[in-house]
C-alpha cells in the first residue's frame, strides 16, 4: 500500500467519527458552525488558488461576506444571502475600478469573486436548511453517505476496470466504469437509508433523487477539477493529508446539498 494511500485512510479514520459525532451531539449550533468553519477554509482556498494576487483586506472582505452567507441559512433569513450577493458585487466592482490599470482584465477578477461567494458559502449554506427538516439529521448522514459512497466505489471500480476517460479534458483519472461503480453505490447506499431511517420515502422518487444526488455529485467533482486544471494545480490545498483541500472534499456535496434541499421542497 502506498504512502498517499495510507494517508487517506489515515486521515478518513479520523475525519468521519469526529464529523459524525459532530452532526449527531453539536445540535443545530454545532453543526452550523461546522459548515462555516468548512466555508471559510473552502473561500480561503478559492481565494488563494483563482485571486493570489488579492490584497488581505480584501480576502478578509471577501471571508466576513462568505460567513455572513451562511449566518443568514443559519437564522433562516433566506432573502438576504441575495442581498449580500448584491453588496459583494457593487463592492467588488468598486476595488475593480479603483485597481484598474490598462490593460488588466478585472471583468475576469470580478467573476471570480463573486463565483467565489456562490460556489463556496452559498451552495453549502443549504446544508444548514436542511438540518432544520423533520429528520434532518438523517438527511444529512443520507446525503453525506450516498456521496462517500458513491466516490469510494469510482476510485476503486475505476482504477481496477477502468478503460473509458469520463473526460479527458479536464480529469484524465476518471473513467466511465468508475462513474457507473459510483451510481451503483449511491443505489445501493440510498436504498438501505430509505428502508431503515426512511421509510415514509416512495421507492420511485428514493430512486430518481439518488440518481440526481449521485449525477449532480460526479458534475461537482468535475466543475471542481475544471477549475483547478484552469490555474494548472491538481490539489485545491493540503488541509487533508492525502485527500487535498476541503474543496476537493466537498466539490461534490456543494452541488448536492442544493439539489437535495430544493428536490424535497417541491417533489416530496
Amino acid at each position: 500500500m502506498s504512502s498517499g494511500h495510507t494517508k487517506r485512510l489515515l486521515t478518513s479514520a479520523v475525519a468521519l467519527p469526529l464529523l459524525a459525532l459532530i452532526i449527531l451531539k453539536g445540535g443545530r449550533t454545532g453543526f452550523a458552525l461546522l459548515v462555516g468553519f468548512t466555508a471559510a477554509v473552502g473561500l480561503m482556498e478559492y481565494h488563494a488558488l483563482f485571486l493570489p494576487e488579492e490584497t488581505p483586506a480584501a480576502k478578509g472582505i471577501g471571508l466576513i461576506l462568505g460567513l455572513a452567507v451562511i449566518g443568514s441559512f443559519y437564522t433562516k433569513d433566506i432573502g438576504a444571502p441575495s442581498g449580500i450577493l448584491v453588496l459583494a458585487f457593487l463592492g467588488s466592482a468598486v476595488v475593480c475600478l479603483v485597481r484598474s490599470k490598462p490593460g488588466d482584465s478585472m471583468a475576469v477578477v470580478l467573476n471570480r469573486q463573486l463565483t467565489g461567494f456562490v460556489y463556496v458559502p452559498f451552495l453549502l449554506g443549504h446544508l444548514i436548511l436542511v438540518r432544520d427538516w423533520n429528520k434532518g439529521v438523517i438527511w444529512i448522514f443520507f446525503v453525506l453517505a450516498v456521496l462517500f459512497a458513491g466516490d469510494t466505489a469510482a476510485y476503486y471500480v475505476g482504477k481496477a476496470f477502468g478503460r473509458h476517460k469520463l473526460s479527458p479534458n479536464i480529469s484524465p483519472g476518471k473513467t466511465v466504469e468508475g462513474a457507473l461503480g459510483g451510481l451503483v453505490a449511491n443505489l445501493i447506499v440510498g436504498t438501505l437509508f430509505k428502508k431503515y431511517w426512511l421509510p415514509e420515502f416512495s421507492w420511485g422518487l428514493c430512486i430518481g433523487l439518488v440518481v440526481l444526488l449521485g449525477v449532480v455529485g460526479q458534475v461537482g467533482d468535475l466543475v471542481e477539477s475544471m477549475l483547478k486544471r484552469s490555474v494548472d494545480l491538481k490539489d485545491s490545498g493540503s488541509f487533508f493529508p492525502g485527500h487535498g483541500g476541503v474543496l476537493d472534499r466537498i466539490d461534490g456535496l456543494l452541488f448536492a446539498a442544493p439539489t437535495l434541499y430544493y428536490f424535497k421542497i417541491y417533489l416530496l
